[in-house]
């Protein structure tokens, strides 16, 4: 308790912060702001990748069990954060376009094999250019992320080289060597480095993590479309 109580005292943290010039008031905002985002980001994406988690998780047991396709496609329509029902969506549109064709002849090949081989191409252009979508989705707001783990460091570091010049500045005007003259300027122009790092290290995590993430939903994403193509064969064949 009294740890904190030291923090808000004349010598504390806030205090230093206080007490501190334009410059130190200037970065710590930037900082601030630049923390804020990120925590927002953080929040948003964790709110995200849950969602997309759970739709997933459930979709694929409905898809397990569901033997006709197009029941899949009309409950497909219920999950709306589901990369799995997006892609299976695509497909399952590809593959009903295909089938017409074929039935109506307007496009006529010459064996079942063709016509297994025509689908495959079909639909592993469909399911990639889907995933892709998807992938990009997965990946939106993480570039801000990165911009702060790599930029808050140097912001913070700059606020303290410019805090112990201003520091070594006074002691030069006031001719005053001792260590208890300059030690307040430092330590002021220190917390800007510790600002720095405790905006950077939880956005340099969180974007390590969802990019992580993001690329087991890719992986899973494509294992799921080569079943899912496997499966619709039979359809037309």
């Amino acid at each position: 308790m009294q740890s904190i109580v030291n923090l808000f005292d004349e010598k504390g943290i806030v205090g230093l912060v206080l007490q501190g010039s334009g410059i130190t008031y200037l970065v710590l905002i930037t900082l601030l702001l630049m923390s804020s985002l990120s925590w927002a980001i953080i929040i948003l994406k964790w709110i995200q990748f849950r969602r997309i988690s759970g739709e997933n998780d459930e979709f694929i047991q409905i898809f397990n069990k569901e033997a006709k396709l197009d029941q899949i496609y009309n409950l497909a329509q219920q999950f709306q954060h589901a990369p799995f029902a997006r892609v299976f969506e695509v497909c399952y549109r590809e593959i009903t376009s295909f089938r017409d064709k074929v039935k109506s002849q307007q496009t006529k090949y010459r064996s079942s094999k063709e016509i297994l081989d025509r689908l495959n191409l079909r639909l592993s252009r469909t399911s990639d250019q889907c995933i892709n979508q998807q992938y990009a989705m997965l990946n939106h707001r993480l570039n801000p992320l990165a911009s702060v783990s790599s930029s808050a460091p140097f912001i913070g570091l700059f606020g303290t080289v410019l805090g112990i010049i201003d520091a070594f500045q006074g002691i030069g005007v006031s001719g005053v060597t001792s260590l208890a003259v300059v030690a307040p300027g430092i330590s002021e122009a220190l917390i800007a480095t510790a600002a720095g790092l405790l905006a950077a290290i939880p956005a340099l995590i969180a974007y390590n993590y969802f990019r992580s993430a993001a690329r087991s939903q890719g992986e899973a994403m494509r294992n799921f479309s080569l079943e899912l193509n496997n499966r619709m064969e039979w359809v037309v064949s």
